[in-house]
């Protein structure tokens, strides 16, 4: 008899009966209040099916047929009459993806508020000379380099790049003849007109920071790089002419702009909301120094730096 049981048990469809009565019986218990006072109306007015037809046209460049339509508002009602039934259950709460997903639903329609600020041209100019830099085109390099092989000479690299250091100084200007001093190099010799990222991503960032120091019209080194050494002799460095708020560059410097204003709009309407709140951290089982104190707080000597870390820990 029991084996039967739990055959009986391990059959898809029983357990699919037990599991639906479980969700109607927890339903029943905890979930919605009586019939009459529960929302029992899933409203698809005018205003969301033109939304909708608006979404299937810009999506796929045609308006839907009624049948589409029908499709996605019967998947409009079907997710909003499950909703529902989650949230009578209580699913929702306590659940941290859930939370996540409505706090950053809230900042979105925040940031929304922002973005419609318009800045006056005046406001746009002095923000744009307070933040130039991030608008500035970089500096140009043109160089040549000898390299050589530290594999190759082993102890004596630095000797012979010194030396031949001195044959080129004394040379002056390179010719094709000034590329044969050094080893192979799996990169170019030449250098025409390029930033500073460039250089870094080809020969490393410690090579780019020790060239764009160099003077121009003259040889330098020992140059080092992740390769080895090198011998420079730089042609020109030209410096960026700084840049001007013209109408080719103005919809970036706004896009920029508003970017700030969404973040300082979106932390004022948080410390806002943040004060209507009484914050409480019970965090005497914490273990010592778990939490970084940067001073003493009003309530039992805890900081309102540890009470902010600790309410974005449990939150995360």
């Amino acid at each position: 008899m029991s084996h039967a049981l739990v055959r009986l048990f391990k059959e898809p469809l029983i357990q699919f009966l037990l599991i639906g009565a479980c969700i109607y019986g927890a339903y029943g218990l905890f979930g919605a209040p009586p019939e009459e006072d529960a929302d029992l109306i899933v409203m698809v007015d005018t205003n969301r099916i033109n939304g909708y037809v608006a979404q299937w046209q810009s999506r796929w460049y045609r308006p839907p047929t009624r049948a589409e339509l029908d499709g996605v508002i019967n998947q409009y009602v079907r997710e909003e009459i499950l909703y529902r039934q989650a949230v009578a259950l209580g699913l929702n709460e306590d659940d941290p993806i859930t939370r996540r997903r409505m706090a950053q639903k809230l900042e979105f329609m925040t940031s929304d508020l922002a973005r419609v600020i318009e800045p006056t041209d005046a406001e746009l100019e002095s923000w744009f000379q307070e933040n130039i830099d991030e608008f500035s085109s970089p500096d140009l390099l043109t160089f040549i380099q000898v390299f050589f092989d530290p594999d190759a000479r082993d102890e004596t690299t630095l000797d012979d790049a010194s030396a031949v250091l001195a044959q080129l100084q004394q040379a002056g200007v390179p010719d094709p003849e000034t590329l044969q001093a050094g080893d192979q190099f799996m990169l170019q010799n030449y250098f025409g007109s390029v930033t500073e990222l460039e250089i870094r991503k080809q020969l490393g960032s410690g090579f780019a920071t020790s060239l764009m120091e160099l003077a121009s019209g003259e040889w330098h080194g020992p140059v080092l790089s992740g390769f080895g050494v090198h011998l420079v002799y730089v042609f020109d460095h030209s410096q960026a002419p700084a840049p001007v708020l013209s109408e080719e560059l103005r919809p970036r410097v706004l896009e920029a702009w508003q970017a700030q204003q969404m973040q300082e709009f979106n932390e004022k309407f948080y410390e806002a909301l943040k004060g209507r709140y009484n914050i409480i951290v019970e965090d005497n089982n914490l273990a010592p120094g778990s939490l970084q104190r940067t001073g003493q707080g009003a309530a039992g000597g805890e900081s309102s730096a540890a009470k902010e870390d600790a309410t974005a820990g449990s939150a995360s």
